[in-house]
């Protein structure tokens, strides 16, 4: 005993720089979580969006590889998304929303901390090293009782991401549930998890984020979904081949004997499944009483590509079927009045939108977004100038879109891309030959925004440039178990 006290009074004056070093760590977080960043302006149609929002909960829907012109109400002629549509009716729609990663764990690492992957650096097997702020910690401090519930291992603690979150549910969670691998991505034992949790805390104030995995492969789905559109010409596909001939990555099919035809019908399906997901998570708000008081967002993480310009699947290219994605925003009080919403936007906004609202603080110096909330109270009908987003690829691909250009960088800094997204909504007439001072202004905008980030992109724009590498990060580590769900799921080979 006499010797463990020594060596403890040898130790305390460590000890106690070590405490205190904490908490002035802590201490610094508080103040910059909660005094650096001032609300937006306020106007009275701002003000009266945060009185219908004080004392709101929250829930983001995130639909797993959902593009947004496969959707009704974004003009899809086929009828994949009723309830969505109908949830619409009801919403702000955004027309044109766009991710900044089309790959779920940096999307969502991107949405959590409202950060350009290049500033958050979250991708292949680098590990998620948990920012001073992000979503759940700032809602959480500020009185939130915070969930994360996820069908998708890359969006849930097995790989990093919501260990902020005080509860979290995922796979290992629904394996009770269920006896094969494959329906962990079914949506039914998910919410039966979420909706036993609302039922122990719907008198809480919370903050609950639901991602579904469908319509991401594989497809399974009920049987009469499947027969909905099986054997039938897909409505709008627009085959392609890639711009420059970039070495595409041997994609894994859910069925490979399957045409690609065909394919596009499950996925409608699976689509039509995760429709239906959302309806049942909206009755569930409303059986719980909350619904009414919910501030209810409704989003993807990243759309998916059928060959319309080479790609298959999601991961690689920034052309608009990866990267343009749904969003709705259900109001809660006295809601706001349902429009659809042409102004550019994008994910990294989603985090400063939802402090503005519930007037919560954030710090500035840390979020990219921009609060959408002059552009809800129709005080203003412009957000961003542009909306970035970076992929994986051989060689990667960086966008830099305005509502009027698409702007498609690569990796090896000499392959460019630009095309006029108004008259040529399909991206198929490249005009970076034809438009030189174009080009020049908006590689002037790029330089600018890759110059902010924490890894500057700048071999984007340079083969020659000298880029450092990213700060050193810990590898992520799998179980073997979410090693296998992520082959099935098509991201390991």
């Amino acid at each position: 005993m006499s010797v463990k006290r020594g060596r403890f009074w040898r130790l305390l004056p460590l000890l106690l720089v070590v405490a205190f070093g904490a908490h002035m760590e802590w201490s610094r977080w508080r103040a910059s979580a909660f005094e650096a960043a001032p609300f937006t302006d306020g106007s009275p149609n701002v003000d009266a969006l945060r009185s219908s929002a004080d004392g709101a909960n929250l829930v983001i829907c995130v639909i797993d590889a959902a593009r947004a012109d496969h959707m009704g109400c974004y003009g899809y002629p086929r009828e994949t998304t009723p309830n969505i549509d109908s949830l619409a009716q009801e919403s702000l729609k955004f027309d044109r929303h766009f991710c900044q990663y089309p790959k779920t764990r940096p999307s969502t690492i991107s949405l959590f901390t409202s950060q350009h992957g290049d500033t958050h650096l979250v991708r292949d097997d680098r590990a998620y090293v948990p920012e001073r702020f992000t979503m759940a910690r700032g809602l959480q401090a500020a009185g939130f009782r915070t969930a994360l519930f996820s069908s998708n291992p890359n969006s849930s603690p097995g790989m990093g991401i919501g260990l902020d979150f005080r509860e979290a549910f995922d796979q290992t969670d629904v394996k009770p549930l269920v006896r094969r691998w494959e329906l962990l991505t079914k949506p039914e034992p998910l919410l039966s998890l979420f909706q036993s949790w609302l039922r122990k805390h719907n008198r809480s104030r919370f903050f609950a984020y639901v991602h579904l995995d469908p319509p991401h492969q594989p497809y399974i789905q009920p049987e009469e979904m499947t027969a909905l559109f099986k054997g039938k010409q897909p409505p709008t596909f627009q085959p392609g081949s890639y711009r420059f001939p970039v070495a595409e990555k041997k994609t894994v099919l859910p069925y490979p004997h399957v045409p690609l035809l065909e394919w596009i019908n499950l996925y409608d399906a699976n689509l039509r499944y995760a429709d239906q997901a959302v309806g049942e998570l909206e009755r569930m708000l409303r059986d719980a009483g909350v619904f009414e008081n919910t501030l209810l967002i409704v989003t993807a993480d990243h759309g998916e590509a059928f060959g319309e310009h080479g790609y298959l699947w999601h991961e690689r290219g920034v052309y608009d079927e990866v990267v343009h994605i749904p969003l709705f925003i259900r109001w809660p009080g006295v809601r706001v009045t349902p429009r659809v919403v042409d102004a550019l936007t994008q994910t990294i906004d989603l985090l400063p939108t939802i402090f503005d609202a519930f007037k919560v603080r954030y710090p500035k110096d840390s979020v990219q977004g921009r609060s959408l909330l002059p552009l809800i109270a129709g005080d203003t009908d412009e957000a961003d100038d542009y909306a970035f987003a970076r992929s994986d690829g051989d060689p990667p691909s960086y966008l830099m879109r305005s509502l009027q250009y698409s702007l498609i960088l690569y990796g090896n800094g000499k392959w460019r891309e630009l095309y006029d997204v108004k008259a040529d909504p399909g991206q198929r007439h490249d005009l970076a030959a034809e438009r030189p001072e174009r080009m020049r202004d908006l590689l002037a905008e790029f330089r600018a925004f890759a110059e902010m980030q924490r890894r500057p992109p700048l071999d984007f724009l340079d083969p020659d440039a000298k880029v450092a590498p990213p700060p050193a990060a810990p590898r992520q580590r799998m179980t073997e178990d979410v090693r296998r769900q992520l082959r099935g799921l098509g991201y390991l080979r």
